[in-house]
């Protein structure tokens, strides 16, 4: 149904204008003792800069309820009722970020939310660099090296010796033959060189709403950094900072 969002674990938002029965609550009214059991997200109300604080503090309490009798959410059927949404663009992305975030909120375990997250990010990201040839490749060459015999793009690094020093630049082993990454590697994703900068293109963890919210100063360290990583290195060492 067009008025009905799905959201992870059978749970879904019912989008409506028009007047809300009195058993809701606004989120960003949500409190620990608040009885309403389910939540309006009124996006002309909710002004951008809020969303990292309004998300933030619905996790905090969202979790502590989780643990009472007094849920978030009404059972209708083999679903759960969340609440309701008004004034919603689908095709704006910074909305459909904060209903991402919620998902997120959704997980019970830590690990299933990161791998959500992370997955989620990725894939916003590989649609901008293969969906939408960020990188301008032609002939394998992106517009960096267009001018060189580099067919790998960033897609190289240095490595280092047993024994004996460093070797010049090596083609990353995760790079795949067709040019996609098999480590699944977000930092390598959230790269942007000084070809794509000079385009206006960058990508920051302070912009990518489910980065941001989710993650402490450390775990942002690491996100960032830990270039050449597969997936599950990522997410090992997230889970434990």
């Amino acid at each position: 149904m067009e008025n009905i969002i799905d959201l992870i674990s059978d749970y879904y938002f019912i989008i409506q204008d028009e007047s809300i029965n009195k058993n809701v609550i606004n989120i960003k009214n949500l409190k620990w003792k608040s009885r309403e059991n389910l939540i309006h997200i009124d996006f002309e109300k909710i002004n951008k800069n809020e969303y990292k604080k309004i998300l933030k503090k619905f996790l905090h309490i969202y979790k502590l309820k989780s643990m009472t009798k007094n849920k978030i959410g009404v059972k209708s059927g083999t679903k759960v009722l969340l609440g309701y949404i008004s004034n919603y663009d689908k095709k704006c992305k910074e909305q459909n970020d904060f209903i991402e975030a919620i998902c997120a909120i959704l997980f019970k375990k830590k690990k299933e939310r990161y791998n959500y997250i992370y997955d989620t990010v990725c894939d916003f990201l590989d649609s901008g660099f293969y969906g939408e040839n960020l990188c301008d490749f032609k002939e394998n060459k992106c517009g960096e090296k267009r001018n060189s015999n580099l067919t790998c793009g960033c897609c190289r690094h240095y490595k280092i010796k047993l024994i004996g020093p460093i070797t010049p630049w090596v083609v990353c082993e995760h790079l795949k033959e067709d040019h996609t990454c098999g480590a699944k590697c977000l930092s390598c994703k959230l790269y942007t060189c000084d070809y794509l900068k000079r385009k206006g293109i960058r990508y920051r963890i302070k912009d990518i709403l489910l980065l941001d919210v989710f993650f402490n100063p450390i775990q942002k360290y690491f996100i960032k950094y830990m270039v050449y990583t597969p997936k599950e290195k990522i997410i090992k060492r997230l889970m434990f900072l």
